[in-house]
């Protein structure tokens, strides 16, 4: 009889685990947003039932992914660039995204026009045709006319991340970058400040709905999870609000 029950006890505990994770949820997530969005999945409650798998990549990278792939129901990333390719319907807001300019130990750097000096010998942006925070990048330099004048210092990155990586480890002076990505380095680096508003166009990150995908339960469960407070705070530390 101890047998019996205890096998039956392994049969109920394997069926509860199978249960709770019932649905999976495919995200594609632009690399800059890595650290809240493994944040958001390592919190969210098992009473939602939810099994979570991301991938991350540059914003033309994760729309080649859900091309390929009819699994993937969400997408996240800039609306700007997401919506053009025509991938969705719905679109969720996450926050507002913004360019930050960060620099490596031992600088103390205050203002954008900081990379003309002496102490920036090289400093680093994103692609800028391939990324969110590139393209802003660009558009930053070019109008406050730090384009010309310091592109010998400039070097093009596949990303966010290798971007924040190069300054974290000293191998360059000063990064542009987004906020969640400053923040993130925390010790890591010397410091960041904000880009001007004005120096870029607006970014609104968002959580795009692929088409097929609107119904989903774990789509509307994760949406549910998205919006309570706990998940807010979380963005919010990240510098999305």
């Amino acid at each position: 009889m101890t047998a019996r029950l205890l096998s039956l006890c392994l049969f109920l505990t394997a069926a509860q685990a199978t249960s709770a994770f019932a649905d999976t949820l495919l995200i594609a997530s632009a690399g800059g947003y890595r650290k809240p969005l493994m944040e958001l999945i390592r919190q969210l409650p098992i009473a939602y039932g939810l099994k979570v798998e991301a991938s991350f990549g540059h914003v033309r990278g994760i729309v080649t992914q859900a091309r390929q792939n009819a699994g993937i129901a969400l997408l996240i990333g800039d609306r700007a660039l997401l919506e053009p390719e025509d991938l969705s319907t719905r679109y969720e807001r996450l926050g507002a995204g913004r360019l930050a300019i960060i620099y490596r130990q031992g600088l103390a750097l205050t203002s954008i026009q900081d990379l003309r000096s002496g102490q920036v010998r090289r400093y680093a942006m994103p692609h800028p045709r391939r990324t969110i925070y590139g393209r802003a990048a660009a558009q930053c330099l070019q109008r406050t006319g730090l384009d010309i004048t310091t592109r010998a210092k400039r070097t093009e990155s596949d990303g966010v991340p290798q971007v924040g990586a190069y300054v974290a480890l000293g191998d360059m002076d000063a990064g542009l970058v987004n906020l969640t990505e400053a923040l993130g380095r925390g010790d890591s680096i010397g410091g960041y400040f904000l880009a001007p508003d004005s120096c870029y166009d607006p970014i609104e990150i968002t959580m795009a709905v692929t088409k097929g995908h609107e119904s989903d339960p774990a789509v509307q469960a994760w949406a549910t999870y998205i919006a309570t407070p706990a998940a807010r705070d979380i963005l919010r530390r990240y510098g999305l609000d």
